[in-house]
């Protein structure tokens, strides 16, 4: 049987939903597959873990039957046991894991140099997906309208925090870490005061930080799997109705739809969902998409589509928007899953 080597966790501070993204990928494929469960501890420590899958969620899995990890230069993955180091056989990786140390290449690079196959989009795409400023260069280039957008490293003056307001219109602006995928540490700031705050919270998590134009509009979002060569197909967009505070944070971990409700398919007129899709394609190839990921969009109220960000590991956890928008296309997600796995085979 074919050996899947699964790595969860991660560094970033979306370790906790890869482990449910994880979990959601260890049902959707049971029987497929021999699942290999490699877990990626908070401190960057590898470990095959060989326990009940159950104690994924919740962190329980690091405390027993593990055993450490180690990626070869052109020798693949090796398990050290206790009597010495040994091969720890696999046909191919699924990195199911989030944020920065995960989704942004560097584990993409690891698995090449080790000479491991992967499922999803390469190094140069990771990267470039999860660095807003040259996603939405690209995706502009590619003919898809982007918000403006400034970027800002830590220790900048407060003339150029100033200046970075000043070329995204006045406020109100978004500041959010510059390298992630997620909704942590992003903020809406209308004057001053509630800027710097921002700012100072995104330095927290990266040292690089986008300040992007507010796109007034509606979130909607395109699954898609594939490749330009392969061809690509595509789920059923949905889109994102926010109460409360005002922000899409899916991830509120006790109540995921605590203020969230998701449409899919959305009820948007057909053409402004013809130019999400064609717009959704444009930057999946545009960024060099490939395996699967998650294009977000905005559409204004004047029904024009805006590129907001691309997650080139989108979640996988069972109320993620990515297999909700492929089972409504009629797609579950294990099936997508192994068909990814076995095209990967098949390179």
């Amino acid at each position: 049987m074919t050996k899947v080597a699964l790595l969860f966790g991660g560094v970033s501070t979306e370790h906790e939903i890869s482990c449910k993204s994880a979990d959601n990928v260890i049902s959707a494929l049971g029987g497929r597959f021999e699942l290999v469960l490699v877990g990626i501890t908070r401190d960057g420590r590898w470990l095959r873990y060989t326990g009940d899958p159950a104690d994924i969620v919740g962190g329980g899995w690091e405390g027993h039957d593990c055993a450490p990890v180690a990626l070869v230069p052109a020798g693949g993955l090796v398990e050290l046991a206790g009597d010495g180091a040994r091969p720890l056989e696999v046909d191919v990786a699924l990195p199911v894991l989030h944020g920065q140390g995960g989704e942004d290449g560097t584990v993409q690079g690891a698995l090449e140099v080790a000479g491991v196959p992967y499922v999803g989009c390469g190094v140069m795409a990771s990267a470039i997906c999860m660095d807003k400023d040259a996603s939405h260069r690209l995706a502009a280039a590619a003919g898809v309208r982007s918000p403006r957008c400034e970027v800002l490293w830590r220790g900048c003056s407060d003339e150029a925090r100033a200046a970075a307001v000043e070329a995204c219109g006045g406020f109100p602006v978004f500041v959010k870490p510059a390298r992630g995928g997620s909704s942590i540490g992003v903020s809406r700031a209308a004057d001053g005061p509630s800027y710097a705050a921002a700012l100072d919270a995104a330095f927290e998590l990266d040292e690089k930080v986008a300040v992007e134009e507010a796109i007034t509009g509606v979130e909607v979002g395109c699954a898609i799997v594939g490749d330009a060569a392969r061809g690509l197909e595509m789920g059923e967009p949905d889109e994102i109705v926010v109460s409360g505070d005002g922000f899409f944070r899916i991830h509120l971990e006790k109540d995921p739809g605590a203020n969230t409700e998701l449409r899919c398919p959305a009820q948007l007129p057909a053409d402004v969902m013809e130019r999400v899709r064609a717009a959704g394609r444009a930057v999946y190839g545009a960024l060099g998409c490939e395996g699967l990921a998650r294009v977000d969009l905005f559409v204004t109220p004047e029904g024009e589509v805006v590129f907001n960000e691309v997650n080139s590991m989108p979640g996988l956890t069972y109320y993620s928007r990515f297999p909700q928008m492929m089972r409504v296309a009629g797609r579950e997600l294990g099936d997508v899953l192994e068909e990814l796995v076995r095209a990967r085979l098949g390179r």
